[in-house]
């Protein structure tokens, strides 16, 4: 079977790299343009690209796959089936019309619930207990096409979004290798998504990062884990009399079930331990696991602790002083 394979980011290297293990190589991978990133900010390959190279693919990045000349061009490769997965761009008619069989995408959520970039953070924050993989029928709208397949799987209480995307990326490999022989064979059934129950996932604004500790402990916890490890949630670290709050990036906490009566106010540092330590939200606490200091990789709290000494009265603010 003649398959285009459409991806960039790191959600779509299993499938990509299973497909190749099961020989099922694509015919050709269509990746996003190269972006600046690292400290030098120079152009750097999409991981897509980096992976496809690495097993001998044939890889093209068309500025937009969308134009009459990527157009012509994929259309002399006719493809039967098209697979999509974290590619970046949205696709437009004629491109859909291209494959024989039709362009299917790898979304991580269980549709029709949570549409959009963002999926995966917004299970988090909406505190489902379960999310999963969806094999699906791309059309004009929204992911809204017909579902093929999905997968589902249970949400880890202190699960982060990345370790999450993590484990979503490997159930979508397996999905997709499952369904290849029925996509080839087209004895293969649809089902229509329930637009009623739909719910939208946008990408997460740059600036959503600060934290609000008024909000509840459960609230607030899901709000932390939910953007681990980017955008990154943060707070400003008040400690005695310093001058300098450091800006402190949270990667990972819960909400801690105590009966005990929270009194200290939202943000502030209630209870220090050797493992960690506790910060009163408003309603309850939050227990830090893990976290980043500027200029350092990611500490659990208790290794914070032993070089930056936290008391119960220091506190938590969502921005620097002045």
């Amino acid at each position: 079977m003649s398959v285009l394979f459409l991806g960039s980011g790191p959600f779509a290297l299993p499938a990509l790299e299973a497909m190749v293990r099961a020989g099922e190589r694509p015919v050709l991978v269509v990746t996003r343009p190269d972006r600046p990133g690292g400290r030098g900010r120079k152009p750097l390959p999409t991981p897509v690209r980096e992976a496809a190279s690495a097993l001998g693919l044939a890889v093209e990045v068309p500025a937009t796959v969308n134009d009459a000349a990527a157009i012509e061009r994929l259309k002399s490769l006719d493809p039967e089936v098209a697979i999509v997965a974290d590619y970046g761009e949205i696709l437009r008619a004629p491109f859909l019309a291209l494959p024989r069989v039709g362009t299917f995408n790898l979304h991580a959520s269980l549709l029709p619930r949570h549409r959009g970039a963002a999926p995966v953070a917004a299970a988090i924050l909406a505190g489902d207990g379960e999310t999963g993989v969806t094999l699906f029928r791309i059309q004009k709208g929204l992911d809204d096409g017909p579902m093929v397949d999905r997968i589902a799987t249970p949400i880890g209480p202190i699960e982060t979004a990345g370790e999450l995307e993590a484990r979503l990326a490997q159930l979508a490999a397996e999905l997709l290798l499952s369904n290849l022989p029925r996509l080839r064979s087209g004895r293969f059934t649809e089902a229509p998504q329930d637009a009623s129950r739909a719910t939208p996932a946008p990408k997460l604004p740059p600036g959503m990062g600060s934290i609000d500790w008024s909000r509840p402990a459960d609230a607030v916890a899901r709000f932390i884990r939910a953007l681990s490890p980017r955008p990154g949630a943060f707070s400003f670290l008040f400690r005695g009399d310093s001058p300098a709050p450091p800006r402190i990036k949270l990667l990972r906490a819960q909400a801690v079930a105590d009966s005990s009566p929270v009194t200290s106010p939202p943000g502030t540092v209630s209870r220090v331990a050797k493992h960690g330590f506790r910060v009163a939200a408003g309603g309850g606490e939050v227990e830090v696991l893990d976290l980043q200091p500027p200029g350092k990789g990611p500490q659990a709290s208790s290794a914070f602790l032993r070089g930056h000494p936290v008391a119960p009265g220091d506190r938590f603010a969502p921005f620097p002083p002045g």
